[in-house]
């Protein structure tokens, strides 16, 4: 029997990644999950994946239980993004949860992340995503529907966006706090989906897991050097001060990972192949943003 699952944020880094995963697997029929089936992205990745089925919901409305009504396995997750004062990811994802439930989902993989509080002793305490989506798994946790929870470390794609040329002729790529610390990191486009994917195939093993999806840990000095060694372009690390955080949540969430490791050790070894820096930056192509004229 075919198996369908529910993919939210299907046209994001963690649900795309996922859709991709699932799409060319004959056992999965994929139900993606967007704001609107006409969007470009959409329509991109119908063309790309056919056997896809794309379905419109919206998570304040009853649109989102007919989005779950009949699946087997939900893959849950909420957009920092996409929050506000009134609209918390902690709310989006109990609605989510919320709705799996009535429809009696057999299994829910919802990505969150652990508590910057907790895992700090209590010393970080404004990193708002993370503790919103830490409330979305004890949320979870207290429901009848069998779960799995999938926690993301840092993308590798952050980092090309952050490389600029400098007046030398050299590309810098900057990262707020210490160059040298080693952070954990993952190829969000093709590991994450690989991770969830092999917790969907083996749901029995995983319920109730919280797994981190890691690709490795490695500190920014090293993810820059692999790059020189794949483009063979000289590129070098620069340490960017915390006050140049877009806003107070992420400068918060820069000086916790700066300090702490987010896992805290507890990472759950997956039979499932994961990238390097050199596989990343061989993958992706990136040999530095449009230089100007």
């Amino acid at each position: 029997m075919t198996t369908i699952v529910v993919v939210f944020g299907a046209t994001g880094h963690q649900g795309g990644s996922v859709l991709r995963a699932l799409a060319t697997d004959s056992l999965y029929h994929v139900r993606a999950v967007t704001r609107s089936t006409t969007s470009e992205k959409v329509l991109e990745l119908a063309l790309k994946y056919p056997q896809v089925e794309w379905v419109e919901a919206n998570v304040d409305d009853s649109s989102i239980d007919k989005a779950v009504s009949g699946a087997h396995v939900v893959f849950g997750m909420t957009q920092y993004f996409a929050a506000s004062a009134n609209r918390s990811e902690a709310k989006q994802g109990q609605r989510i949860i919320d709705a799996c439930v009535s429809a009696h989902v057999e299994f829910v993989v919802f990505s969150t992340l652990p508590s910057a509080l907790q895992v700090s002793h209590g010393e970080c305490t404004s990193v708002t995503h993370f503790e919103d989506k830490h409330e979305i798994q004890q949320y979870l946790a207290q429901q009848s529907v069998k779960w799995a929870i999938v926690q993301s470390a840092v993308y590798f794609q952050n980092v090309a966006a952050s490389a600029r040329w400098d007046d030398n002729g050299k590309l810098a790529f900057g990262f707020f706090g210490d160059t040298l610390r080693k952070l954990p990191y993952i190829d969000v486009n093709h590991d994450f989906g690989t991770i969830v994917k092999h917790i969907i195939d083996h749901r029995a093993k995983y319920t109730h897991a919280v797994v981190p999806a890691v690709s490795g840990y490695y500190s920014p000095q090293e993810i820059v050097e692999a790059f020189t060694r794949v483009t063979k372009i000289r590129a070098s690390a620069v340490g960017v001060p915390f006050e140049f955080a877009p806003d107070a949540n992420l400068r918060s969430m820069f000086e916790f990972l700066d300090k702490y490791d987010m896992f805290e050790g507890n990472l759950v070894k997956l039979p499932v192949e994961v990238a390097t820096p050199e596989m990343y930056w061989e993958q992706c192509r990136f040999h530095g943003p449009p230089k100007k004229l």
